[in-house]
């Protein structure tokens, strides 16, 4: 198995412009508002270049390589050590999803290249991209990929669409109450802008009928809109995404999500069904991976980019950086793009 090398030119240091950081939630009558949705005691925070709304996610534990020395942290010696996580018996909690809801490095790199560096014009990601997210975790990126003016529909498992995903879209959606037009401010009319990429997610109109309405997961973030839905790599598409919206997907994306092997093959399932859907838009997949020292139940990066081209897919490497993790010394970060088609040779692929 041919060792993969990154691009040199392709290195992309961490741009300051980029604002995160991190902090306990102190005084929790601060947020009684919501309080159906509190699950974690950390709330971590993205300022983007090209919006002045912060971005506000609960966490249940502190990020991991994400933050540069002078943004704010948290301390690993005061996150949460429990004797039980609270949904550990709620149905579809694995490991996978136990991770989820924490930031890794590679939403950052994700975050990036969608808002702030010479590889959105470099990729072609300006403009009112459809985006759907997999594997979205709290919803992270793909909600600041919604407020740079995106529609993005954020997916994960269902504990994390329940308890991650939806409350976070619904607390940054009520601190995004009006939007600018024509230099001034408005109230967000929220029925009739709302993009029907989002609507179609859902068959029935109850999602058109109850827009307004804080129980609605589709909101207005920023320049663009999110909404969040479940869904499972196991699983058919067909069984839980419309026809609707499948076919009119122009980007995916997928962040720190590719790390176990049993989790590969059915993802590039996933990826593939999107593909063949939404041919008429030319979709691409983005997707991050840090490599890691651990082996077994871990794929390995050569193997999963074998994998990728076993299907005639395009991989590419477009930007990588290396990250510091606490406690498991510098490890590189990539950012892949994948498209549908001929597959090039290993060393052009490289």
């Amino acid at each position: 198995m041919i060792q993969f090398n990154p691009p040199a030119n392709n290195f992309l240091p961490i741009d300051p412009l980029l604002k995160c950081g991190e902090e306990w939630i102190h005084d929790h009558e601060q947020h009684e508002e919501d309080d159906d949705d509190f699950h974690g005691p950390i709330t971590f925070h993205v300022q983007l270049p090209i919006d002045t709304h912060r971005l506000n996610f609960n966490c249940r534990d502190k990020s991991s390589g994400v933050l540069l020395a002078s943004e704010p942290s948290v301390r690993k010696e005061d996150t949460y050590d429990g004797p039980s996580d609270p949904f550990f018996f709620e149905k579809g909690f694995y490991l996978e999803a136990k991770t989820g809801f924490q930031v890794w490095p590679g939403s950052r790199l994700m975050v990036e290249a969608f808002t702030c560096s010479s590889l959105k014009e470099k990729l072609s990601l300006g403009g009112r991209l459809n985006i759907l997210e997999v594997g979205a975790g709290i919803g992270v990126v793909g909600s600041c990929l919604a407020a740079a003016g995106g529609n993005v529909l954020i997916t994960d498992l269902p504990v994390l669409v329940a308890h991650g995903i939806g409350p976070n879209l619904r607390r940054n959606g009520r601190a995004n109450t009006s939007i600018r037009t024509d230099g001034g401010e408005e109230e967000c009319d929220r029925k009739q802008q709302c993009p029907k990429f989002l609507m179609g997610t859902c068959e029935s109109e109850t999602t058109i009928a109850a827009i307004d309405t804080e129980s609605i997961d589709a909101v207005r973030l920023g320049n663009g809109w999110a909404k969040a839905a479940v869904l499972d790599w196991f699983k058919p598409v067909e069984e839980q995404l419309t026809q609707a919206t499948t076919s009119d997907i122009d980007v995916i994306v997928a962040c720190d999500c590719i790390f176990l092997r049993k989790l590969a093959s059915p993802l590039l399932t996933t990826i593939a069904t999107i593909f063949e859907h939404s041919r008429s838009n030319n979709p691409k997949f983005f997707f991050t991976f840090q490599r890691r020292n651990m082996m077994g139940l871990f794929i390995q990066l050569e193997e999963l980019l074998g994998m990728i081209e076993e299907r005639g897919w395009t991989v590419e490497c477009v930007a990588w950086r290396d990250v510091v993790v606490e406690d498991d010394g510098v490890h590189q970060n990539y950012l892949f793009q994948v498209t549908p088609g001929t597959r090039p040779s290993r060393e052009s692929a490289r």
